[in-house]
């Protein structure tokens, strides 16, 4: 939905609800700046209203698969989960520097780094190769890699607080309005929830929208309007998408997923 769509969508509840319309539900959304909280505070924040439950404890090694693919990495660095890790940890990544040869001998790989889940199945650490020694560029990186986990298992980031939010509204029994997501419909009697966790969101650095919905005629011609300017959105996207397709090239299941 189009900002110019959806103001215009409110104002139109407004002037319905003004004159007794029946109030219906309401279309809610957020907004997100980049999002760094602990999840205890997060867990405060939300256990007025009984959802601090979604703030779940992340696992040390899955922390670490995410941070392994999250923390930019150098041309020459690969990251890579050992195939067989001793016995001793659930999660360890290998860092190698990759040395590339003239021609079709194939580059040269070499592990520079190690990271992992400690003994102690607590922190995330970053060594030297088990029994060889560490390569600057590749410890540096294991390093990276470790703070980055060890951040992801005591904080909530952007990606993690979206997840809450749509486990929330679904909670709410919210009903996606759009195949993509991003709009939700709730029913009348968790209006009331999603409005008082307004400042526990804004808090979180979430900017929650909201449109009360109530029930009028003329509020078809409205809806269709707002649907149809979502429609020419997705489809202008999708024709650039096409256009770069034939240019540039695109993987089928990405494109097949866009259409």
């Amino acid at each position: 939905m189009t900002s110019s769509a959806a103001s215009t969508l409110s104002r139109s509840q407004r002037r319905v609800a003004a004159v007794g319309g029946r109030h219906i539900g309401d279309i809610v959304g957020w907004n997100t700046e980049r999002i760094n909280v602990s999840r205890e505070d997060a867990r405060k924040l939300l256990e007025p209203e009984k959802f601090e439950h979604l703030i779940v404890d992340m696992d040390p090694a899955t922390a670490l698969s995410r941070a392994a693919g999250e923390v930019k990495r150098p041309a020459n660095i690969l990251v890579r989960p050992f195939s067989r890790p001793n016995v001793d940890t659930p999660a360890s990544f290998g860092v190698y520097l990759q040395n590339k040869n003239d021609g079709e001998k194939g580059d040269s790989v070499v592990c520079g780094a190690r990271c992992r889940v400690d003994s102690g199945g607590n922190r995330i650490v970053s060594l030297p190769p088990e029994g060889g020694a560490g390569l600057d560029a590749a410890l540096a990186h294991a390093e990276n890699i470790a703070a980055h986990a060890n951040h992801l298992v005591t904080h909530c980031e952007t990606r993690d607080i979206s997840n809450v939010l749509v486990a929330m509204v679904k909670a709410l029994s919210g009903v996606p309005i759009r195949n993509r997501g991003g709009l939700y419909l709730l029913p009348p009697p968790s209006c009331g929830t999603w409005k008082r966790l307004k400042p526990a969101l804004e808090e979180l650095r979430v900017e929650p929208l909201t449109i009360e919905m109530h029930d009028a005629p003329d509020n078809l011609a409205v809806a269709k309007s707002a649907a149809q300017s979502a429609l020419e959105s997705d489809i202008a996207e999708l024709l650039t998408d096409l256009e770069k397709a034939k240019t540039d090239g695109m993987r089928q299941d990405a494109l097949s997923r866009r259409v």
